[in-house]
């Protein structure tokens, strides 16, 4: 279970805001830094792993994996997000990278699992799980549940409870605030261990905005 204060009372829109924030975003394509959390992993996870990038928005961490050698799946429900991530492709990412839509219940999560281009995945979601409903936070680790193999891995990276109340760069749109500690519990009833936790300021600093954000890796059990 997750908080139950989002930003915006109702995610109602969601998929009108993020295609117009992409679409209007599109034209400035001079990405070559990746995220904080995107370097972090990159040396948690095995080098021939398969990185499946959920809520992948403007790609820039799926083509930094890209271009360091990982297999990679870039998946998101907009499709102005998806339709420059795939314009960019050549230039901004390396080999072996892919990029798709999905709404989570349609079953392309699920599909990219056991399709998997190497005997080891990581799901990787950076600030998605709170943009996303509670609802849609269950079927996400439903299909982890039932498509992940022992061994595989989830990294994720979310605000907390501690960042609510904090002002914000961004333009408003919907997000919870997340509590570590029932993720944990929902993540173990799922068959995922945590290996890895911390919260706290200085891991997703922009510009004024030193957001408080929790990291967990967890390792599906056998």
């Amino acid at each position: 279970m997750t908080s139950k204060v989002p930003e915006v009372a109702q995610p109602r829109g969601r998929r009108d805001f993020w295609n117009d924030f992409y679409a209007n975003s599109a034209t400035f394509w001079e990405i070559s830094l990746p995220s904080q959390f995107a370097a972090f992993v990159a040396n948690e996870i095995d080098r021939q792993a398969h990185v499946i990038d959920i809520g992948c928005g403007n790609a820039r961490d799926s083509f930094f994996f890209s271009r360091h050698g990982f297999k990679v799946t870039g998946l998101d429900a907009s499709e102005a997000a998806i339709a420059s991530a795939k314009e960019h492709t050549q230039v901004q990412g390396g080999d072996d990278l892919e990029f798709f839509r999905t709404n989570l219940a349609d079953g392309q999560v699920q599909q990219v699992l056991s399709e998997r281009r190497a005997d080891t995945v990581c799901v990787y979601a950076r600030f998605f799980l709170h943009a996303i409903t509670d609802e849609e936070e269950d079927l996400l680790i439903a299909a982890l549940h039932e498509a992940c193999r022992p061994g595989d891995i989830a990294a994720f990276e979310f605000r907390t409870l501690a960042d609510r109340d904090l002002v914000k760069v961004a333009a408003p749109h919907f997000r919870r605030y997340m509590c570590p500690s029932q993720l944990d519990a929902k993540m173990e009833r799922h068959l995922f261990s945590k290996s890895y936790g911390v919260e706290g300021i200085g891991y997703a600093k922009y510009k004024s905005e030193d957001a408080i954000v929790a990291r967990a890796i967890y390792e599906r059990k056998p």
